[in-house]
């Protein structure tokens, strides 16, 4: 026979944890909505300085040994833009985190990692008419890195890695690929200072 005291207890003690685990989900329930109230979009675009050395290395053209055309074009044409998303949420009156993300790019030769956008922003009101603002971001992660080619060289008579963009040049292959472009996200860092008097 089950011991009627011992349900009893374990009745009330299951009920005070359920209590405690539905308070715990309603008040982090209601923070997230707290936290979401005080959030903005701040930013929304396409490309980034990524995406501009890319489309640098996309100009020009050059002849294969057999007379075909080669347009560089093709190679580093994006299938999509990178999309950068960045919000505000507002810690203090004075103080708010940037905070967001790049979805990436890709190409034929050339991949944009995806990454997280982090900063902050910060007022300080100087006087009744002076303030001043500094704010910084930065990119975790959204690595640009060009690829490189596998091409058939006559004169080696065998097949070789070499950088896409200078396969036609007289450089021997091995010695093009140091000059494949490979930049950290973090190159696209701000920082702003900015001082206000107001008439």
């Amino acid at each position: 026979m089950p011991d009627i005291h011992r349900l009893r207890h374990m009745h009330r003690w299951f009920g005070r944890v359920g209590l405690a685990i539905g308070s715990t989900f309603q008040a982090q329930a209601a923070g997230a909505q707290d936290v979401w109230s005080q959030t903005s979009v701040l930013d929304v675009r396409t490309g980034s300085v990524r995406s501009g050395i890319a489309l640098d290395l996309s100009a020009g053209r050059y002849a294969l040994e057999d007379g075909t055309m080669v347009e560089l074009s093709d190679w580093y044409r994006p299938r999509f833009l990178d999309l950068n998303i960045l919000f505000l949420t507002e810690i203090q009156p004075s103080f708010g985190a940037i905070w967001g993300f790049s979805t990436g790019e890709t190409g034929q030769k050339y991949t944009i990692d995806p990454g997280l956008w982090v900063g902050f922003v910060y007022r300080a009101d100087l006087d009744d008419n002076q303030a001043l603002t500094v704010s910084a971001t930065t990119l975790l992660g959204g690595a640009l890195q060009e690829q490189s080619c596998v091409a058939f060289y006559t004169i080696l008579n065998d097949f070789a890695q070499v950088n896409c963009r200078l396969a036609a040049s007289p450089l021997p292959p091995e010695e093009t690929l140091p000059f494949l472009v490979s930049e950290r996200g973090a190159i696209e860092t701000t920082f702003s200072l900015r001082y206000e008097i107001r008439f």
